[in-house]
């Protein structure tokens, strides 16, 4: 639309709420749609002829309009500004709405409790997005791009007026490295619901339990069964009284996070597959049939085509889960990329430690040097281990990275092996520190393995002195 008008941007990625109208592009747009709203109202208003496509063009166009036109309210709702008052912005919202599109006794796409519903959605869904998503590389634009289609599909005018309220019967799968920020996504995703307006209350739907996670290889299944689907008292050994699970407690515009969920047991895959095809579930030990009404986001490492292939995965249950797949790129596919893209990261993982701004930069600088010392290491962990990289440097102003087993040492593990000359004890610290290297910490690589982090700690130890004792 902006043509030739349109100037390139240093950070197009980023997303300042509370000023959005300062950037150049954004300006000219609103420019440009202001000028079409008020040129066609008069129209409108005047009793002349206006096609059903002409009324259409000007009803989107009247959107973006009333957006913009509240966008410093979006942002203080989103961050809960002290003295915003819903009640007070929907009353200055629904006379703007009036005004522009209750004219010429023209049906309009929606109510004004609707459109200001799904305009707040959106701007949750930027804030939420561009907070937990950081980066300019290719990679991670495109990742963002992917996360808004998961909320919202491709087509917003379709969305608003049909898939609002249809969205949470659409599970999401997302996959990737460890480390990559699946949970960040997933955490994105879920605080972006749409969230309906009650005018007469002057409140939105609750938003209470909105992100409720389950890690699947945590607990045993029968331990799973019961945080999912909750229980019955008497159920089992020690259910001395009734449960709800995750299922139950989720909220309906809300999202339950099924983490590992390559990892489920059979059992668990069929539970879920019904709750995934008919929305339905039981506590363990009642009859009694309850309804899920949130949305299921699920995230796995593993290689789900080959689980399948080997008899550990259900086609069935992946074909339930794969009708929105979203894959997180690596940490060395996003610096590769871009390598300015580690001075966002770092800042922003600093943020979370650091609140003083001057205090805050020195951290990074720490950071910065180190990792401009290390150029050639490739983060196995992803943003993980970046974030422990960070909390090393803060801490004793140094990171010492897991140290990955050579080719010559992996070549020599597997003709050691071949040959019958390694014991139980190297070969479990050499796994085990491969598990390490590739999970980028040990709480990870324990999962991984199904044993406790200070085992792994202890076996990649042994497995470092007796490299270096070579």
């Amino acid at each position: 639309m902006l043509g030739d008008q349109y100037a390139s941007e240093d950070r197009p990625w980023s997303y300042p709420p509370a000023n959005q109208g300062a950037r150049p592009n954004v300006v000219r747009l609103r420019t440009i749609v202001s000028r079409f709203v008020a040129e066609q109202h008069a129209i409108v208003t005047s009793g002349s002829h206006v096609s059903e496509y002409a009324w259409d063009r000007y009803q989107d166009a009247a959107v973006y309009h009333l957006f913009y036109e509240f966008n410093t309210d979006w942002y203080n709702l989103v961050v809960a500004s002290p003295g915003i008052s819903s009640g007070e912005v929907y009353r200055r919202f629904a006379g703007e709405f009036n005004r522009i599109l209750h004219v010429g006794g023209r049906p309009t796409q929606h109510t004004p409790e609707h459109l200001f519903a799904c305009l707040y959605q959106v701007a949750r869904a930027f804030n939420a997005i561009h907070h937990s998503i950081v980066g300019q590389a290719p990679c991670m634009m495109r990742l963002r791009a992917a996360v808004w289609e998961s909320i919202f599909t491709h087509d917003m005018r379709r969305y608003r007026q049909e898939l609002f309220d249809k969205m949470a019967d659409i599970a999401t799968l997302i996959l990737g490295e460890s480390g990559t920020g699946k949970e960040r996504v997933a955490q994105a995703i879920a605080k972006s619901q749409y969230l309906p307006y009650d005018a007469g209350a002057g409140r939105f739907g609750p938003a209470q339990n909105v992100f409720l996670t389950t890690a699947l290889s945590a607990l045993s299944p029968h331990l799973i069964e019961s945080e999912l689907f909750g229980h019955v008292r008497g159920a089992f050994t020690g259910a001395i009284q009734d449960r709800k699970g995750r299922l139950e407690l989720c909220s309906p515009y809300g999202a339950l996070f099924l983490d590992e969920i390559g990892d489920a047991d059979a059992q668990i895959q069929v539970k879920l597959l019904r709750v995934l095809q008919y929305r339905t579930f039981e506590r363990v030990g009642e009859a009694v049939t309850r309804r899920f009404a949130g949305k299921i986001i699920a995230a796995t490492n593993r290689n789900l085509p080959t689980l399948m292939r080997d008899g550990k995965f259900r086609q069935d249950f992946y074909f339930r889960l794969c009708s929105d797949v979203i894959t997180t790129p690596s940490l060395r596919q996003q610096f590769t990329e871009v390598p300015e893209d580690v001075i966002n990261l770092v800042d922003f993982i600093t943020a979370g430690f650091v609140r003083d701004i001057q205090r805050r930069g020195l951290l990074t600088a720490d950071v910065l040097e180190w990792i401009d010392r290390h150029r050639d290491y490739d983060w196995p962990g992803n943003f993980r281990e970046l974030e422990q990289c960070v909390k090393n440097i803060l801490v004793r102003r140094d990171y010492d990275p897991p140290q990955p087993p050579t080719s010559g040492s992996a070549e020599d593990a597997l003709l050691r092996i071949r040959l019958g000359r390694m014991t139980e004890r190297e070969l479990l610290s050499f796994y085990t520190s491969l598990m390490y290297v590739q999970s980028g910490s040990y709480e990870a690589a324990a999962t991984r393995l199904g044993v406790n982090w200070r085992t792994v700690k202890s076996r990649v130890n042994r497995d470092a002195k007796g490299r270096g004792n070579k």
